[in-house]
């Protein structure tokens, strides 16, 4: 139920996460660290494509509101809702909602500003290249997990004036590219915590399965 939430979050905090190795990759990496681990909230409209044999398999687009450790998260015809204590999640097709207890473990994976503690553990950032993409100077680092992952590589194409992700690629070991464009990312703006808790009265006729 969680995977696709927890890719997500992966990409938005968890690819922060790295160790030193060369090219000055951990100290760009250190930098983003600092400034996204310094951010009260974020909110993020993204574009996400499957690639496999250079053919797209899947596209679609969506929304990330997220505060702490709260979040509300659109994915395809999903929308998540976690405000720290329940997380709901909304089936657009079938409108119906499933809520869950939060569970404070989930935290490495689901809380950006919890993983930004542990960036040193997880991976080894190797610096590949300076580039330019639409007239943006920026910087590409590899990831590679230090424990076995169903991925082998995390390559993040960063604006190397604002120290902010582009894009995200998620190299899978059976030849799948998971993408992820960051196509608006707006920080600290004001969200009301209503936004993290899903409300009945807006979808009417929902079935509830509280499995709490």
């Amino acid at each position: 139920m969680k995977r696709v939430i927890l890719t997500f979050i992966c990409v938005c905090a968890m690819t922060l996460q790295a160790q030193t190795t060369d090219g000055g990759a951990n100290s760009i990496m250190q930098e983003l660290a600092t400034q996204y681990k310094a951010y009260t909230t974020m909110q993020i409209n993204y574009t996400y494509k499957v690639e496999k044999n250079k053919a797209v398999t899947q596209s679609l687009t969506g929304k990330a509101y997220i505060k702490g450790n709260k979040y509300q998260i659109t994915f395809g015809d999903q929308i998540f809702y976690c405000d720290g204590v329940s997380l709901w999640n909304y089936q657009k097709s079938t409108n119906e909602v499933s809520i869950y207890t939060y569970e404070e473990s989930d935290d490495d994976a689901l809380n950006p500003a919890k993983m930004l503690k542990n960036w040193q553990k997880d991976f080894t950032a190797k610096f590949i290249r300076d580039d330019v993409e639409k007239s943006i100077p920026v910087q590409i680092i590899d990831l590679t997990p230090k424990q076995g992952q169903a991925y082998y590589k995390i390559r993040l194409v960063i604006d190397k004036a604002k120290k902010t992700i582009l894009r995200t690629s998620i190299y899978q070991k059976d030849n799948a590219i998971y993408i992820y464009y960051f196509d608006k990312f707006v920080a600290n703006a004001s969200i009301a915590d209503s936004t993290f808790v899903f409300d009945k009265t807006k979808f009417p006729k929902v079935e509830v399965n509280d499995m709490r």
